[in-house]
């Protein structure tokens, strides 16, 4: 992007130059000589001016003659987008534990960060949390990205303003053990029992609404949920479908209940820092080819292999 920026501004010098050359032949030669220096002063100064405004575009991030302002200017000018995930949640972001630093957090989400910032042209730095940080960190504008399986709850439009969809994450379900699936077969049955789901998602709030209040225990991490349940500390875990498969692939002992959860997608996006029109539009669009191109699937498909093999 930045080559494509540099290309912009040199051909607006050479065609700047041009015009400054083509000044008119009907002069006197001492006229024509005094025109020629000016004009060579003239070209001396203007290429000075356009050297300044390359570097003023350079500095702030301009593409195809834009610049950028507030966030994503910053960004450009650091070179590094700063996101933040809560890697419990295969296939979206998980931790591969073979790998060390930023090449531990795996997943279709971090495949998709690593895509932004490549289209950007910065680094990428990818910081992990709890999901519930996560929305307080973007809603305290201290990361620029939150990239976590998250989906667009309106309550949270308040702190944050969300990108275009780019996956259907699909019904919601109770994960159970497999030798309770007589017991537990709707969500009737749940009552007087305890359903496990993280904190401030989707999940908890399905759980609160459609079983009750008294039903949610609430979790930090996905794993904790899984090890409550086969521990039988819990009678449920409340999952998205995808992220559900990938754990009945890998615990033989697991399935789900038969009756989901009333739930009509809103899709998978990432939350944006609020109120940072530059760069809400410019992730959108990147965002876009992703979707226009199916790659997100692919993610998807490789980050289950991968969770498979490493039994996450």
């Amino acid at each position: 992007m930045k080559k494509k920026w540099l290309a912009v501004i040199m051909a607006g010098t050479m065609a700047l130059s041009l015009t400054a050359c083509s000044g008119g032949s009907t002069e006197t030669t001492a006229d024509a000589e005094t025109t020629t220096a000016a004009e060579t002063a003239g070209e001396e100064t203007s290429g000075e001016e356009e050297t300044d405004s390359s570097a003023s575009e350079e500095e702030n991030g301009s593409a195809e003659g834009q610049e950028f302002t507030g966030r994503m200017a910053e960004i450009m000018e650091s070179g590094v987008l700063t996101v933040v995930t809560s890697p419990d949640y295969p296939p979206y972001e998980f931790v591969d534990l073979t790998k060390s630093g930023q090449d531990q957090y795996v997943g279709a989400d971090m495949e998709l960060a690593k895509y932004i910032a490549d289209a950007m042209g910065v680094d990428l730095v990818i910081n992990a949390m709890n999901f519930d940080s996560c929305m307080a960190c973007i809603g305290e504008g201290r990361a620029d990205l939150a990239i976590c399986g998250m989906v667009p709850k309106e309550e949270r439009m308040t702190s944050m303003d969300f990108s275009d969809v780019y996956y259907n994450d699909g019904e919601q379900v109770i994960v159970i053990l497999e030798e309770n699936a007589d017991q537990y077969q709707t969500l009737a049955d749940f009552q007087g029992q305890k359903v496990a789901a993280q904190n401030a998602t989707l999940q908890s709030e399905l759980v609160t609404e459609q079983i009750g209040a008294d039903a949610l225990e609430s979790i930090t991490s996905i794993q904790d949920g899984i090890m409550m349940l086969r521990s039988g500390r819990v009678a449920g875990l409340a999952l998205a479908s995808v992220a559900a498969d990938n754990y009945l692939s890998n615990y033989d002992d697991l399935t789900t209940c038969a009756e989901k959860f009333e739930y009509t997608s809103l899709g998978v996006v990432a939350g944006v820092v609020k109120n940072e029109p530059n760069l809400l539009n410019e992730v959108n669009a990147i965002i876009e080819e992703v979707v226009e191109s199916g790659i997100y699937f692919q993610w998807i498909d490789e980050a289950n292999q991968l969770s498979n093999e490493l039994q996450v």
